[in-house]
């Protein structure tokens, strides 16, 4: 519906920060686990001290994700189970995915830090 409101700059707020974390991460970490299970989206992510395990929800309305939750895992296989049981709630078709996708993510984490 056209309106006959000026067109706002994109730089409006100033200038933005990239969309990757790149820049806040060492070369030796290959970044987020990130798997998607319908409309809902899983981040499994390790820092120095603890491994972060968020779950997202996509909101059609908002067109956003909103956290549903977020816990704090000692070890990174802690927060590997939780991913995994978790998704054991869509079925074993996609609990094999998510541990596949997730395997290869940990290569890719090994053969980054060699």
């Amino acid at each position: 519906m056209p309106t006959d409101a000026a067109a706002k700059p994109n730089d409006e707020l100033g200038p933005r920060q990239p969309a990757t974390l790149a820049s806040h991460r060492n070369r030796d970490h290959p970044g987020p686990f990130a798997w998607q299970d319908g409309r809902r989206l899983w981040i499994l992510d390790g820092g120095e001290t603890n491994w972060v395990l968020a779950e997202l929800l996509f909101e059609p309305e908002s067109c956003r994700y909103l956290e549903v939750r977020r816990a704090s895992y000692e070890w990174p296989r802690e927060a590997a189970g939780a991913l995994l049981g978790r998704t054991f709630a869509g079925g074993r078709r996609r609990a094999e995915e998510a541990a596949r996708g997730l395997a290869a993510w940990l290569m890719r984490s090994e053969s980054i830090r060699k």
